[in-house]
């Protein structure tokens, strides 16, 4: 299993339509193989958010960055992603077998 985690810093007038391009970000991600997404608020940070989304495996991420995302999901992504300042930051992690 596999998770991204990208953190976005988003000013307080840019934020509904950060929220709006989420919504899209976020079915984009389920139609391309995500099996849970959220959106987070930072409690402690002002005006951070934090997107969350599970993938069965770091090849299953790679997938959907070559093969699945149309030219409207990487439209929607570059959308939220111009709001975030500074630039957003994002993780990959990858689960330990146990």
């Amino acid at each position: 299993m596999s998770g991204v985690e990208t953190v976005y810093s988003i000013a307080p007038h840019c934020e509904e339509a950060f929220l709006e391009a989420m919504i899209q970000v976020r079915l984009s991600r389920l139609r391309t193989g995500a099996s849970r997404w959220t959106l987070y608020r930072d409690g402690e940070i002002p005006h951070t958010f934090v997107e969350t989304f599970i993938v069965a495996s770091w090849e299953e991420h790679l997938r959907q960055h070559r093969d699945r995302l149309t030219g409207a999901d990487r439209d929607f992504d570059a959308q939220a992603r111009s709001l975030s300042n500074p630039s957003s930051q994002t993780r990959h992690l990858i689960a330990v077998e146990e």
